[in-house]
């Protein structure tokens, strides 16, 4: 079948236009580059490709799947101490010198703060806001109280006729504020409060954000970022549901960072008490059904649940038994869908966790309405079923409280299932995107044998052939997070902390967090950014709001217009419009005035380290010589090669 084409103007990119084959996407994800096709292969073949795997084919690939890619010096770096060495350090971050990276962030202020400080802050915001919209409701009663007495004084002013009668309370209260010097400083005041408290908020949000991708662009531990970005992922929450913003910042310092090298068990049980997931998939509000009348009577007066993000407003939910976390638990976090459970489990399993939810630090139960607080787990036995409960065919006694939520954790960490399940992901992200069984088997015994160490699991994985087959080396297509991390790094650049939201923006930026936006919308599409960007080609940070998360499989990222956007980014990148994005100008290791050939060479060069295709190299070529009249620039040539089939792999 014949591709359709599409051309894309470069007008200050040096050519005056490329024709770029939509073809691309099908290059990507033709048919010999799945894993299920490449295993038909008879054995000689599979030797014979082996055969040609060079030593720096090897290293770029250690690079593209432990880490983001491969900066420019890196490829020599990983020669001088060797491939197994470098994975070796790899796996034991502790011992690699990231001081450069922590120097960064340690002049992050708020992001340093402490989960008390954190949730102090955020609670002193949305009293300040609460206490604005107070003040503005309150306002609007006495405006509209002298529109009712004086009708004419809001038709003379002519605002009843262009804007309604909203128009009209709208100008009224303008009106009381500019003749009212008293009000006029209380709206002030108020103004300036909810200003002054924002400022925390925004910084925390903005700064969390720049930290995952200074991390992932500068840090020395990169396997470390790759392994936090996958179980950030897998253990998904989308910070567009209040309070989740605030609480993903201590999820992922306290939760998912810490645990990411121990056993599946301890980071399974950090995450089932993370507030951010308890409120996420709502258990925080899951009760037993059959509660003592006074206990439910309470709850039914004082319970206010929080909204999601696709909601037009917050809505009440009936009181007793919540079965979205534990459904997600075993089809998501450990079992698989095809875990063996049924819908009675997810019924057990649920009895098992009520009561585990949130509070304040000083043990009273946590409010979770519009104006929401961070809170922390918080165990509340009066409102936990205490009765019988068989999960999986395993009987839980009565009476056991809290424990019966952790034998539930016992249960699911251990079964074959789980181990199946969480194996065959991580060789998704790390090997290929349709595993074979034959390594996620090896994972398995490995996981049996250490009682779930995640680290081990790991090494199994990069140190089996299946790691370095033919058929996984530069056939997962790059996330935009991984594509937009990786040009950066390509081209030696280096995140600015400072370019930060403006301080004018900051009550906004807060806001959102407490009413995020409606409709499914998204947070941070700032296209002068490199968080935004991210976002605008389709993978906004922290914002998925199913809780599958992003998909693993790379293939589903592929389309004409994801690529249409990546070329995009890499034009706006090499042309430095990416304002917190500070890079190597590629112009400088052009070595001066030369031929399309030798610039090619020059810049792939850094880009593709020596991988660059023979149709990649004509095509560049070829336009290059069917416009004459544009000057060919090395920024313009490493934006095409970062759109390139081969810098899109990895």
């Amino acid at each position: 079948m014949a591709p359709n084409r599409f051309k894309l103007s470069l007008k200050s990119g040096g050519f005056a236009s490329i024709v770029v084959a939509a073809s691309l996407a099908v290059t990507l994800t033709e048919p010999s580059l799945a894993i299920g096709s490449a295993q038909k292969k008879t054995k000689s073949a599979v030797a014979s490709s082996q055969q040609q795997i060079t030593e720096n084919d090897k290293i770029v690939h250690v690079l593209n799947r432990l880490g983001f890619g491969a900066r420019p010096d890196d490829i020599e770096k990983v020669k001088r101490i060797g491939i197994w060495p470098y994975i070796e350090k790899q796996l034991h971050p502790e011992e690699i010198d990231d001081s450069a990276v922590e120097q960064k962030l340690a002049n992050f202020r708020e992001l340093n703060a402490s989960n008390e400080d954190i949730a102090s802050q955020y609670k002193a915001f949305i009293t300040a806001d609460q206490g604005a919209a107070k003040l503005r409701q309150q306002m609007r009663k006495e405006a509209a109280a002298k529109m009712a007495q004086t009708p004419e004084q809001g038709t003379s002013a002519g605002t009843i006729q262009s804007g309604g009668q909203q128009a009209a309370t709208q100008q009224a209260m303008r009106d009381m504020v500019a003749n009212d010097p008293a009000m006029m400083r209380q709206v002030q005041d108020n103004r300036d409060e909810v200003a002054r408290s924002a400022t925390p908020v925004a910084l925390l949000h903005e700064e969390f954000d720049a930290a995952k991708l200074i991390r992932a662009t500068e840090s020395q531990r990169q396997l470390q970022e790759v392994l936090v970005d996958f179980w950030s992922n897998h253990f998904n929450i989308d910070i567009r549901k209040a309070p989740c913003g605030v609480l993903k910042v201590i999820d992922d310092r306290d939760v998912i960072r810490p645990h990411i090298w121990g056993k599946f068990r301890d980071l399974l049980g950090a995450s089932a008490k993370s507030p951010a997931m308890l409120v996420y998939l709502d258990n925080f509000q899951s009760v037993a059904d059959q509660l003592p009348m006074p206990v439910t009577n309470r709850l039914r007066r004082r319970a206010q649940f929080a909204q999601t993000p696709v909601r037009p407003a917050a809505q009440k939910r009936k009181i007793g038994l919540n079965e979205n976390y534990a459904r997600e638990i075993m089809e998501l976090h450990t079992l698989g869908v095809d875990g063996g459970y049924t819908q009675q489990d997810v019924r057990e399993v649920a009895r098992c966790l009520t009561g585990w939810s949130i509070g304040s630090p000083d043990g009273v139960r946590t409010r979770i309405n519009r104006f929401n607080e961070a809170g922390v787990f918080q165990f509340y036995p009066r409102v936990h079923d205490d009765g019988e409960k068989v999960v999986l065919g395993h009987t839980i006694p009565a009476g056991g409280g809290i424990q019966d939520g952790e034998t539930v954790l016992d249960i699911l960490a251990s079964s074959p299932a789980t181990m199946k399940h969480i194996s065959y992901q991580l060789c998704q992200r790390l090997v290929c995107d349709e595993p074979p069984a034959s390594l996620i088997d090896k994972c398995v015994k490995t996981w049996k044998e250490t009682d779930g160490n995640l680290r081990e699991v790991v090494r199994t994985i990069i140190s089996s052939p299946e790691f370095f087959s033919p058929v996984s080396m530069r056939k997962k297509i790059k996330s935009p997070y991984e594509y937009a991390v990786s040009c950066v790094r390509a081209l030696d650049g280096t995140l600015d902390p400072q370019a930060l939201v403006p301080q004018r923006q900051l009550p906004r930026e807060a806001n959102s967090m407490v009413r995020p936006p409606q409709g499914g919308g998204y947070l941070d599409i700032n296209t002068t950014s490199l968080l935004g960007q991210i976002g605008t080609m389709g993978e906004p940070i922290f914002q998925y709001q199913a809780p599958t998360g992003f998909p693993e499989d790379s293939r589903k990222w592929v389309s004409s217009g994801a690529l249409i956007s990546r070329l995009n980014f890499s034009l706006a990148l090499t042309q430095g419009r990416i304002s917190d994005v500070k890079l190597d100008d590629p112009a400088e290791d052009a070595g001066g005035m030369m031929d399309v050939n030798k610039m090619i060479d020059r810049v792939s060069g850094r880009i593709l380290h020596g991988q660059i295709s023979p149709s990649t190299r004509a095509t560049l070529v070829r336009e290059a010589q069917s416009d004459a009249s544009s000057k060919v620039t090395p920024a313009t040539i490493a934006a095409l090669l970062l759109g390139s089939p081969e810098f899109q792999r990895r």
